[in-house]
């Protein structure tokens, strides 16, 4: 009895089979490289400190974020002053914080050069986001922060803390005859030694220089209640694991999430090595096999650079910053967007090299193909 081999898969047949393993792979790069080139630029930027500081470091010394912000929170702690009653208990200070209010974004950003210099700000910049990388390759729980205080304190309490209160008092409108006779009723009506609030305009002699008086020694009340050293460490650990992602799963989020995007790029590389592994023979397969995912890939990797703005700006505006001022708003995108720039313009340029490749590769196979069939 003879033996019978079973019949062998002819070379066609072989290559048709490997062609229906490969397409996968070629779909599956186009959908990868996208990602991959996105990922790689994210964390190329997010995770380059040097980068990262001296964007936030320009945005907070020379934006209006820093005085958008102290307009904001100075008019929203006047209306919880006034509606919880609390303005009309500090008898024994002018209410400065609803003399705040009146300022408008011009006032603060006079108020901030002189009590908020550049080297301060750059210092508490600078603090913040070494503090913020360190902790990441840290053991620690949360970031180790903290912000000296004095530099900003002994400068208050200076000339500029003066200027600082000329700026705000000049905004006061110039006392009624009604609110002069309000502030003599309430003086008289006070037994002696009792401090008596002014009213929250401007009153002429004999009691101006004296109502400036007080503002300024209000100021300087303040002041003196300001804690030397500012733990923002200690107020991150009242954060407790239980409420949320703690800081311990959070590190090691940002840890996987660097490594990933460090070596995004390996993924498309691996699926084109894949697909010249199993099905690319000649430079004519090459083309079509890794030409038209690239041509495909790539010009789906020019979308996110072309509509970033727009998709950040729109995201930003329903999102995180909806309950924010406008001005707030706009200086915090214009400052994301600034950040972005960093991700999406060297992504611009990758997908055109990309596409560039891919469409010479289809070229290529296009006219080989049409060659062979003339020569045929």
């Amino acid at each position: 009895m003879s033996n019978i081999s079973p019949p062998q898969p002819t070379k066609k047949e072989s290559s048709g089979c490997l062609k229906w393993l490969a397409l996968p792979f070629a779909i599956l790069l186009v959908i990868v490289l996208p990602l991959a080139l996105l990922a790689f630029d994210v964390g190329r930027v997010v995770f380059n400190r040097p980068l990262v500081k001296s964007i936030v470091t320009d945005e907070v010394v020379n934006s209006d974020l820093i005085p958008a912000a102290l307009e904001w929170f100075s008019d929203r702690r006047a209306q919880q002053r006034v509606a919880s009653g609390e303005a009309l208990t500090g008898i024994r200070e002018p209410d400065i914080v609803l003399l705040m209010s009146y300022l408008d974004a011009k006032d603060w950003r006079a108020i901030k050069e002189e009590v908020l210099p550049d080297e301060i700000l750059t210092e508490w910049t600078s603090i913040t986001v070494d503090g913020t990388y360190d902790w990441i390759d840290s053991d620690d729980r949360v970031p180790q922060i903290s912000w000296s205080l004095r530099s900003f304190k002994d400068r208050v309490n200076t000339q500029h803390g003066v200027n600082a209160i000329v700026i705000a008092y000049d905004n006061l409108a110039p006392c009624t005859q009604e609110e002069i006779e309000d502030f003599k009723t309430r003086l008289d009506a006070a037994p002696p030694g009792t401090d008596v609030l002014y009213n929250l305009c401007e009153f002429p002699d004999p009691w101006h220089e004296d109502q400036f008086s007080d503002y300024v020694n209000s100021l300087h009340e303040v002041v003196a209640n300001i804690v030397d050293e500012f733990y923002l460490t200690e107020e991150l650990s009242r954060i407790a694991d239980t409420a949320g992602v703690g800081p311990e799963v959070l590190k090691a989020q940002l840890r996987l999430i660097r490594l990933l995007m460090l070596y995004a790029w390996v993924a498309p590389l691996a699926l084109l090595m894949i697909l010249l592994l199993l099905v690319v023979r000649s430079l004519r397969t090459l083309s079509r096999w890794w030409g038209l995912p690239l041509l495909v890939g790539g010009f789906v990797t020019l979308l996110p650079p072309l509509v970033y703005r727009y998709l950040i700006t729109s995201l930003l505006a329903t999102g995180p910053l909806s309950e924010a001022p406008e001005l707030i708003t706009q200086e915090a995108t214009r400052a994301i967007l600034r950040l972005a720039a960093h991700i999406f313009q060297p992504m611009l340029i990758q997908a055109i090299v990309v596409t560039g490749v891919g469409l010479l590769l289809v070229i290529w196979m296009t006219v080989t193909k049409k060659r062979a069939a003339e020569q045929s």
